[in-house]
């Protein structure tokens, strides 16, 4: 793990009702009954009035890796090549001088970053595509919070108050819920899987500026029970936890200060029955529109 950099976690409401710890460094929680039968009811209702469609999955780092490769391409490759067919070029040339040598040794690398750039490219592309077969779930995003009642506005509120650490003052949710991701409801059928990934990333900052920046926590919300099947597993830290309808598991993908914490890998295991869940992420700064809240729903809360 690289955990030497990793500083602490974003503070919540250590006090909050069902609270409870299951893992230390990093510290992941679960909060039994976060929220009532009718509100998950209500959740995976409104999902289905709305539809849902295959969940997307965000290539997390790309450009980090294309800019990588590349620097090595040009470092290496790219470079090596171009002068070894630049020599090769005035050995075969009459006049082959030095200044000769450095033109084609130019033209060369020019040419082959060229390809070099156009294939590694190629290749990010191809393996954003193929990213899409590790999550088999169906989604959709409810950001609709005009019921105070309904549980979409319940889960946001609540969501709110445990990421307050003022237990005193719970009387502006608005103030926390700016960060969040509108819910996110998702369905795994039968055989149904996601596979291991981290919800923070490296390249957050330019790679996600439009929906807040990094994600500092993911609060998962199960809307239903699970008999068999469909257990969210952290494989490096040796942790299962099993669905339960109302409970709410709770982690920090990155520090306060956005930094990736690469112990929080996880995956959502092969579904037998069908699972139910929903999912806020906090983020470090305000997330605007279509991914956050609109000033409106805020208001509503």
């Amino acid at each position: 793990f690289n955990t030497n950099k990793v500083g602490d976690r974003i503070p919540i409401d250590e006090s909050f009702a069902g609270l409870k710890r299951i893992y230390s460094g990093p510290d992941i929680f679960i909060i039994e009954d976060f929220l009532d039968k009718s509100s998950c009811e209500d959740l995976i209702r409104k999902a289905q009035e709305k539809k849902l469609d295959q969940s997307p999955v965000a290539y997390a780092g790309k450009t980090d890796d294309k800019n990588e490769l590349i620097g090595l391409a040009a470092k290496g490759p790219v470079a090596w090549i171009a002068l070894g067919l630049g020599w090769f070029q005035v050995q075969q040339s009459t006049d082959g001088n030095i200044m000769q040598l450095g033109i084609n040794v130019l033209e060369n690398y020019v040419l082959f970053f060229i390809l070099a750039f156009a294939s590694i490219t190629a290749f990010i592309e191809f393996r954003a595509d193929e990213l899409q077969t590790l999550r088999t779930s169906t989604s959709t995003t409810l950001d609709n919070l005009e019921d105070p009642k309904g549980g979409a506005a319940r889960f946001v509120k609540r969501a709110a108050d445990l990421f307050n650490p003022n237990s005193a003052e719970k009387i502006n949710p608005a103030k926390h819920a700016q960060y969040f991701e509108s819910p996110t409801v998702i369905r795994y059928e039968k055989d149904q899987v996601l596979a291991p990934h981290f919800d923070a990333n490296k390249a957050a900052s330019t790679e996600d500026a439009n929906r807040g920046g990094q994600t500092l926590a993911t609060l998962l919300l199960y809307l239903n029970d699970v008999e068999n099947g469909g257990n969210t597993r952290f494989g490096l830290l040796d942790l299962t936890v099993k669905p339960k309808m109302g409970d709410a598991l709770l982690f920090f993908p990155a520090d306060a200060d956005g930094l990736f914490d690469d112990r929080l890998e996880h995956e959502g295991c092969t579904a037998v029955d069908t699972k139910w869940i929903a999912r806020i992420w906090r983020h470090i700064d305000r997330v605007q529109p279509p991914f956050g809240l609109s000033n409106r729903a805020l208001s509503q809360l």
